[in-house]
This record gives C-alpha cells, sequence and structure tokens, in this order.
C-alpha cells in the first residue's frame, strides 16, 4: 500500500509511505526515484540492521523500531523489532516498512492532516525520535522488573526469581541496547546543514545517546543481578553442606564408640558391669555437649541470614 502523507511544508516536500511492498512496487518506485537496485535488495530483506548510506543527494537509512507485539520470550533482533527504510532527500522522504507500526501512524496522524507543515527536517527528526521513544516502555518495564527481582533475592516472603527470568530480561535488554547503539551510530552520521539543523539533530543525537545510556545501565544492573543470583545460589549450597558436616562432627566420636562396643569380643572392660551401660550413654552425652559448646564458642551454629 502506497499513500502520499504530505506535500508541504518550508521548503516544499513531499512523504510518500509504503507499506508491504511487492517486488514490483519496490522496482517501480526504485526506477521512479533513481534508487539503486542494491538498495531496494535492502528494503526486502526483514534481517537488515540499522544502516546508513548515501548515493548522490538521496541519504539512505534503516532503522528499526521496537515491536509492540513481540512476545516475552523473544530472543532475536528480527522477534523484538521492526525495520524502517527511509529515503531522504530535499524535496523528499520516502519510508518502506512490511507492517503498519505504532511511530508511522502516530506520524501520519500528526503531519497528514490539513495545513499540518513536513517540513523535511522536522519530519525526519520527528521520525528518528518516534524511533527511539519505543525503547522507552520496554526498558522502564525491564527496570521494574529488575528491581521486583533484585527484592526477590533478599525478601523471604517473596518467590526468588529464577535463573531462566533472568536470563531472558538480560537477553532482551542487551538486544535493545544493541538496536540503540546502531540506531545512535546511524543518527551520529547524518550531516545537518543550517543552523536549524544542527540544533534539531543535536537534539536528536542527545536522545540517542540517553536512550542507549540507559540500556547500557540496566543490562550492567542484570548482569551484576546474574552474578547476585549464582553467589547466592552458592552460599546457600555451602550453607546446607555446613549443617551436613555439623551433624558429621557430632555422630563421627559417638559412632566411634558404638563401634567399639559393637566388637562383641568375650573380655571388654565394664561389660559385667551393672553402670557400664549408663556410663558409655553418659561419655556420649559429655562427648556431644562438649562438641557444641567448642561449636557454639567458634560460632559456627549460627544460621546466616537470606
Amino acid at each position: 500500500m502506497q499513500q502520499t502523507v504530505c506535500q508541504n511544508g518550508e521548503p516544499p516536500v513531499t512523504w510518500r509511505d509504503v507499506t508491504e511492498p511487492s517486488i514490483a512496487e519496490l522496482q517501480a518506485i526504485a526506477l521512479e526515484y533513481g534508487i539503486p537496485a542494491s538498495i531496494v535488495q535492502d528494503c526486502l530483506d526483514p534481517e537488515h540492521l540499522p544502516k546508513h548510506e548515501k548515493f548522490g543527494e538521496t541519504t539512505f537509512l534503516i532503522l528499526r523500531v521496537y515491536d509492540v507485539a513481540a512476545s516475552e520470550a523473544a530472543g532475536t533482533v528480527q522477534e523484538l523489532t521492526r525495520k524502517i527504510a527511509i529515503f531522504f532527500r530535499g524535496d523528499l522522504v520516502l519510508t518502506i516498512h512490511r507492517v503498519d507500526l505504532p511511530v508511522i501512524a502516530a506520524l501520519r496522524e500528526r503531519f497528514g492532516g490539513p495545513g499540518a507543515g513536513c517540513g523535511p527536517l522536522v519530519l525526519l527528526a520527528t521520525l528518528g525520535n518516534g524511533v527511539l521513544d519505543s525503547y522507552e516502555k520496554p526498558l522502564q518495564q525491564a527496570e521494574d522488573a529488575l528491581d521486583h527481582y533484585e527484592e526477590g533475592l533478599f525478601n523471604p516472603t517473596l518467590k526468588t526469581p529464577s535463573l531462566q527470568k533472568i536470563h531472558l530480561l538480560k537477553r532482551r535488554v542487551s538486544l535493545i541496547k544493541r538496536m540503540l547503539w546502531q540506531s545512535h551510530s546511524v543518527i551520529q552520521r547524518l550531516t545537518p546543514t543550517g543552523e536549524r539543523s544542527q540544533s534539531v539533530y543535536q537534539d536528536l543525537k542527545e536522545n540517542a545517546e540517553s536512550y542507549h545510556f540507559w540500556a547500557d545501565q540496566l543490562l550492567e544492573e542484570v548482569q551484576n543481578l546474574l552474578s547476585m543470583h549464582v553467589a547466592l545460589a552458592s552460599h546457600r549450597t555451602s550453607e546446607v553442606m555446613r549443617v551436613l558436616t555439623i551433624f558429621s562432627a557430632f555422630f563421627l566420636p559417638l559412632t566411634f564408640i558404638v563401634g567399639i562396643y559393637g566388637m562383641n569380643f568375650d573380655f571388654m572392660p565394664e561389660l559385667s558391669k551393672r553402670w557400664g551401660y549408663p556410663a558409655v550413654l553418659g561419655f556420649m552425652a559429655v562427648v556431644s555437649a562438649v562438641i557444641y559448646f567448642w561449636f557454639r564458642r567458634r560460632g559456627w551454629l549460627k544460621l546466616s541470614s537470606r
């Protein structure tokens, strides 16, 4: 589907938006606007990452916008984002994408109304900011999930987050950071022309840097959380081994004594004594008490907090 969204602005610019084009439609567009065949192939490739390319007076951009319909288990760039191909020159902005996107729909509503100016500078900057802003909600969701997982590690009333959930969160934030970094690199290569352009592009670049810094910080915190989760699991294992070791320390001397008196020799001390059995039991109780007070004095019986 092709539609001309606006044909006005200062200077005058035409914005054509193409959704789910066929190969024939793309070839016709390439012929109409003098776009090389290799560039058209990039428009058809759903796995293409953000890029910047310039041929003649036309600038070709590929940006990837966050897909609001992506599942929580999405683990690849193609599952998490959607591609937008943008051709830009002084009098033309051409956007090509496979499905209709909320970012593009919002721009059509803003610039497609009567009397709405869609200058090339404002249109391109608004489109770039829209792509970047699409990552705000998933980043905020990741930050909220991270806070919840961190609280669950140390709050005994909450369920401890599973290692799988933390890993999925790490993968998602890592993919978002990667897309923001590549988008930032593309935006950095845009060349402003004029004082007004420098101001608008600078705002776009600062927005890209801000989102990339946010994603980078979240990724570092998720990695710390992952390391903390592994460390706590190792700590709990050590606690279990410590308890088992303490029990072994109690029963080892008692087992030794019982083993001696279980040898059933005819001539053994105290076998013929009336007080032999209670004496051995008392001796075993004394040994246990000595071990208990020794462990307690060294602090080995204290239970560590979660």
